[in-house]
């Protein structure tokens, strides 16, 4: 780095070295202030971080904006009402319905992260070979996996890629049976998955092609989340975004252990959980 100014340095670091030197300056400026700044894929271009400074970041749809932290002066007012002995009676007496209640709502939603594999890219010409989900109820936790049968000969690139051949879909369920059993699966369910979008257009392509209905369920891409969370990783694949969290797998291309996958990254996406706790 170069010292341009009394404390100010610049220098050009991937974002490993970045995020190591910013905890050295957390655990040496104590009470000092600090700032961050680096450049980083946005609408602007750059992001910043503040520490013990009136400026802090305000994230508004993935650009950083600017706010400026203002004291307000206190002021005690006397109000008409119920005395604090009244008050703290009520909430003693509420206090355990309402978490009760909260934590019936939680415990009442049931999240699906849903992968699947196909023998191409497009959902007119291509076929899907094979649909995996996990279903999470509280401590319940359910799978759907199969295998679609399909006579056509698999891509090569597609066999080295998923390991599934055509011996292993000349076994597999037909299609129709496949998202029967599959529409059963997710009534009621929260779907969450990774560039999520390719496997809802597919899907409802196959379920529209089969005179079946859509999909109607609510819809969460964790890809939006990860470029809202983390705006400085390479790229927002799913491999680079499984690295970015910690997460050592590599995505075997099955569509169940994908599926998988995307939950332990969920897990590890706080504004994702803190989301997920408000719907």
């Amino acid at each position: 780095m170069q010292e341009i100014a009394t404390g100010v340095y610049v220098g050009n670091f991937n974002v490993k070295i970045r995020e190591e030197l910013w905890k050295r300056v957390l655990d040496s400026v104590g009470v000092g202030e600090a700032t961050l700044s680096y450049s980083t894929r946005n609408e602007i271009g750059y992001e910043f971080k503040t520490h013990n400074t009136s400026t802090v970041v305000l994230d508004c749809e993935g650009i950083p904006l600017v706010m400026k932290k203002i004291k307000e002066d206190k002021v005690e007012e006397k109000k008409l009402g119920f005395s604090n002995v009244s008050k703290m009676h009520k909430s003693k007496k509420f206090q355990g319905k309402d978490k009760k209640t909260k934590n019936k709502k939680i415990e009442s939603k049931t999240i699906l992260f849903l992968d699947i594999e196909t023998n191409g890219l497009s959902e007119i010409d291509n076929d899907i070979i094979e649909i995996g989900a996990l279903k999470i109820n509280g401590n319940e936790i359910k799978t759907f996996q199969s295998l679609i049968k399909n006579d056509e000969k698999m891509p090569i690139e597609i066999i080295k890629l998923t390991g599934i051949t055509d011996e292993d879909l000349k076994s597999g369920d037909n299609l129709k049976n496949v998202l029967i059993k599959f529409l059963e699966f997710i009534d009621g369910t929260i779907i969450v998955g990774y560039n999520i979008n390719f496997d809802i257009k597919f899907l409802n392509k196959k379920l529209e092609k089969e005179g079946l209905s859509s999909i109607h369920n609510k819809i969460y891409d964790l890809m939006d989340f990860v470029k809202k969370d983390n705006q400085f990783l390479e790229d927002y694949k799913l491999q680079t975004a499984l690295l970015g969290y910690g997460i050592e797998k590599k995505i075997p291309h099955r569509a169940l252990e994908d599926a998988k996958l995307c939950y332990e990254l969920s897990t590890k996406m706080n504004k994702f959980q803190r989301f997920i706790e408000k719907i």
